[in-house]
C-alpha cells in the first residue's frame, strides 16, 4: 500500500490532468466538450476534499497532528469551492474569457496549496499515523 503522501499526491496529479483538459476546451470555446470536462474535474475535486476532510485531517488531528496548517488547507478548500463555482457561472455562460481568468488563479491557489500538502501536511500525517496509514488509505479510497 502506498504512502499518504503518494496516494494523496498522484489524488493531486489526476485533478491537474482534468483542470487542463477542461481548460483547454473552455477556452477554445468547445462548450460540448468543456461541460463535462469540468464537471469531471470538479467531482475529482470535491472527492478529493471529502477524503481529507471527512477522513485525513480528523484522524490526524485525533492523533495528535497540527491543527494550524489544518486549518489552513481547509480555508483554502473553501478558497477554491468558491472559485470552482465561479468557473461553473462562467462555463454555464459561455465567458471563455472570464473562465481563463478565474482557472488561472485557481490554478495558481492549488499549485500553493498542492505544494504545502505534499511537502508538510502529508509527511507530517506518514509520520504521525504510521501504525495507521493502511485503515486511514482504506477509508479514504471509500470517499
Amino acid at each position: 500500500m502506498p504512502s499518504i503522501a503518494a496516494f494523496m499526491t498522484d489524488k493531486h496529479k489526476a485533478c491537474d490532468t482534468e483542470f487542463a483538459r477542461a481548460e483547454d476546451y473552455a477556452l477554445s470555446a468547445d462548450w460540448d466538450k468543456a461541460g463535462p470536462a469540468f464537471e469531471t474535474f470538479h467531482h475529482d475535486m470535491a472527492q478529493h476534499f471529502r477524503m481529507e476532510e471527512d477522513q485525513l485531517f480528523p484522524t490526524l488531528l485525533a492523533a495528535g497532528g497540527p491543527g494550524g496548517p489544518v486549518q489552513i488547507m481547509l480555508m483554502e478548500h473553501e478558497q477554491m469551492n468558491d472559485l470552482l463555482g465561479q468557473m461553473k457561472t462562467a462555463l454555464d455562460g459561455h465567458d471563455a474569457q472570464r473562465y481563463g481568468g478565474l482557472s488561472e488563479t485557481l490554478l495558481i491557489v492549488m499549485q500553493q496549496h498542492n505544494l504545502k500538502e505534499e511537502q508538510i501536511l502529508y509527511p507530517i500525517a506518514d509520520r504521525i499515523l504510521a501504525s495507521e496509514s493502511a485503515a486511514v488509505l482504506g477509508r479514504m479510497q471509500q470517499v
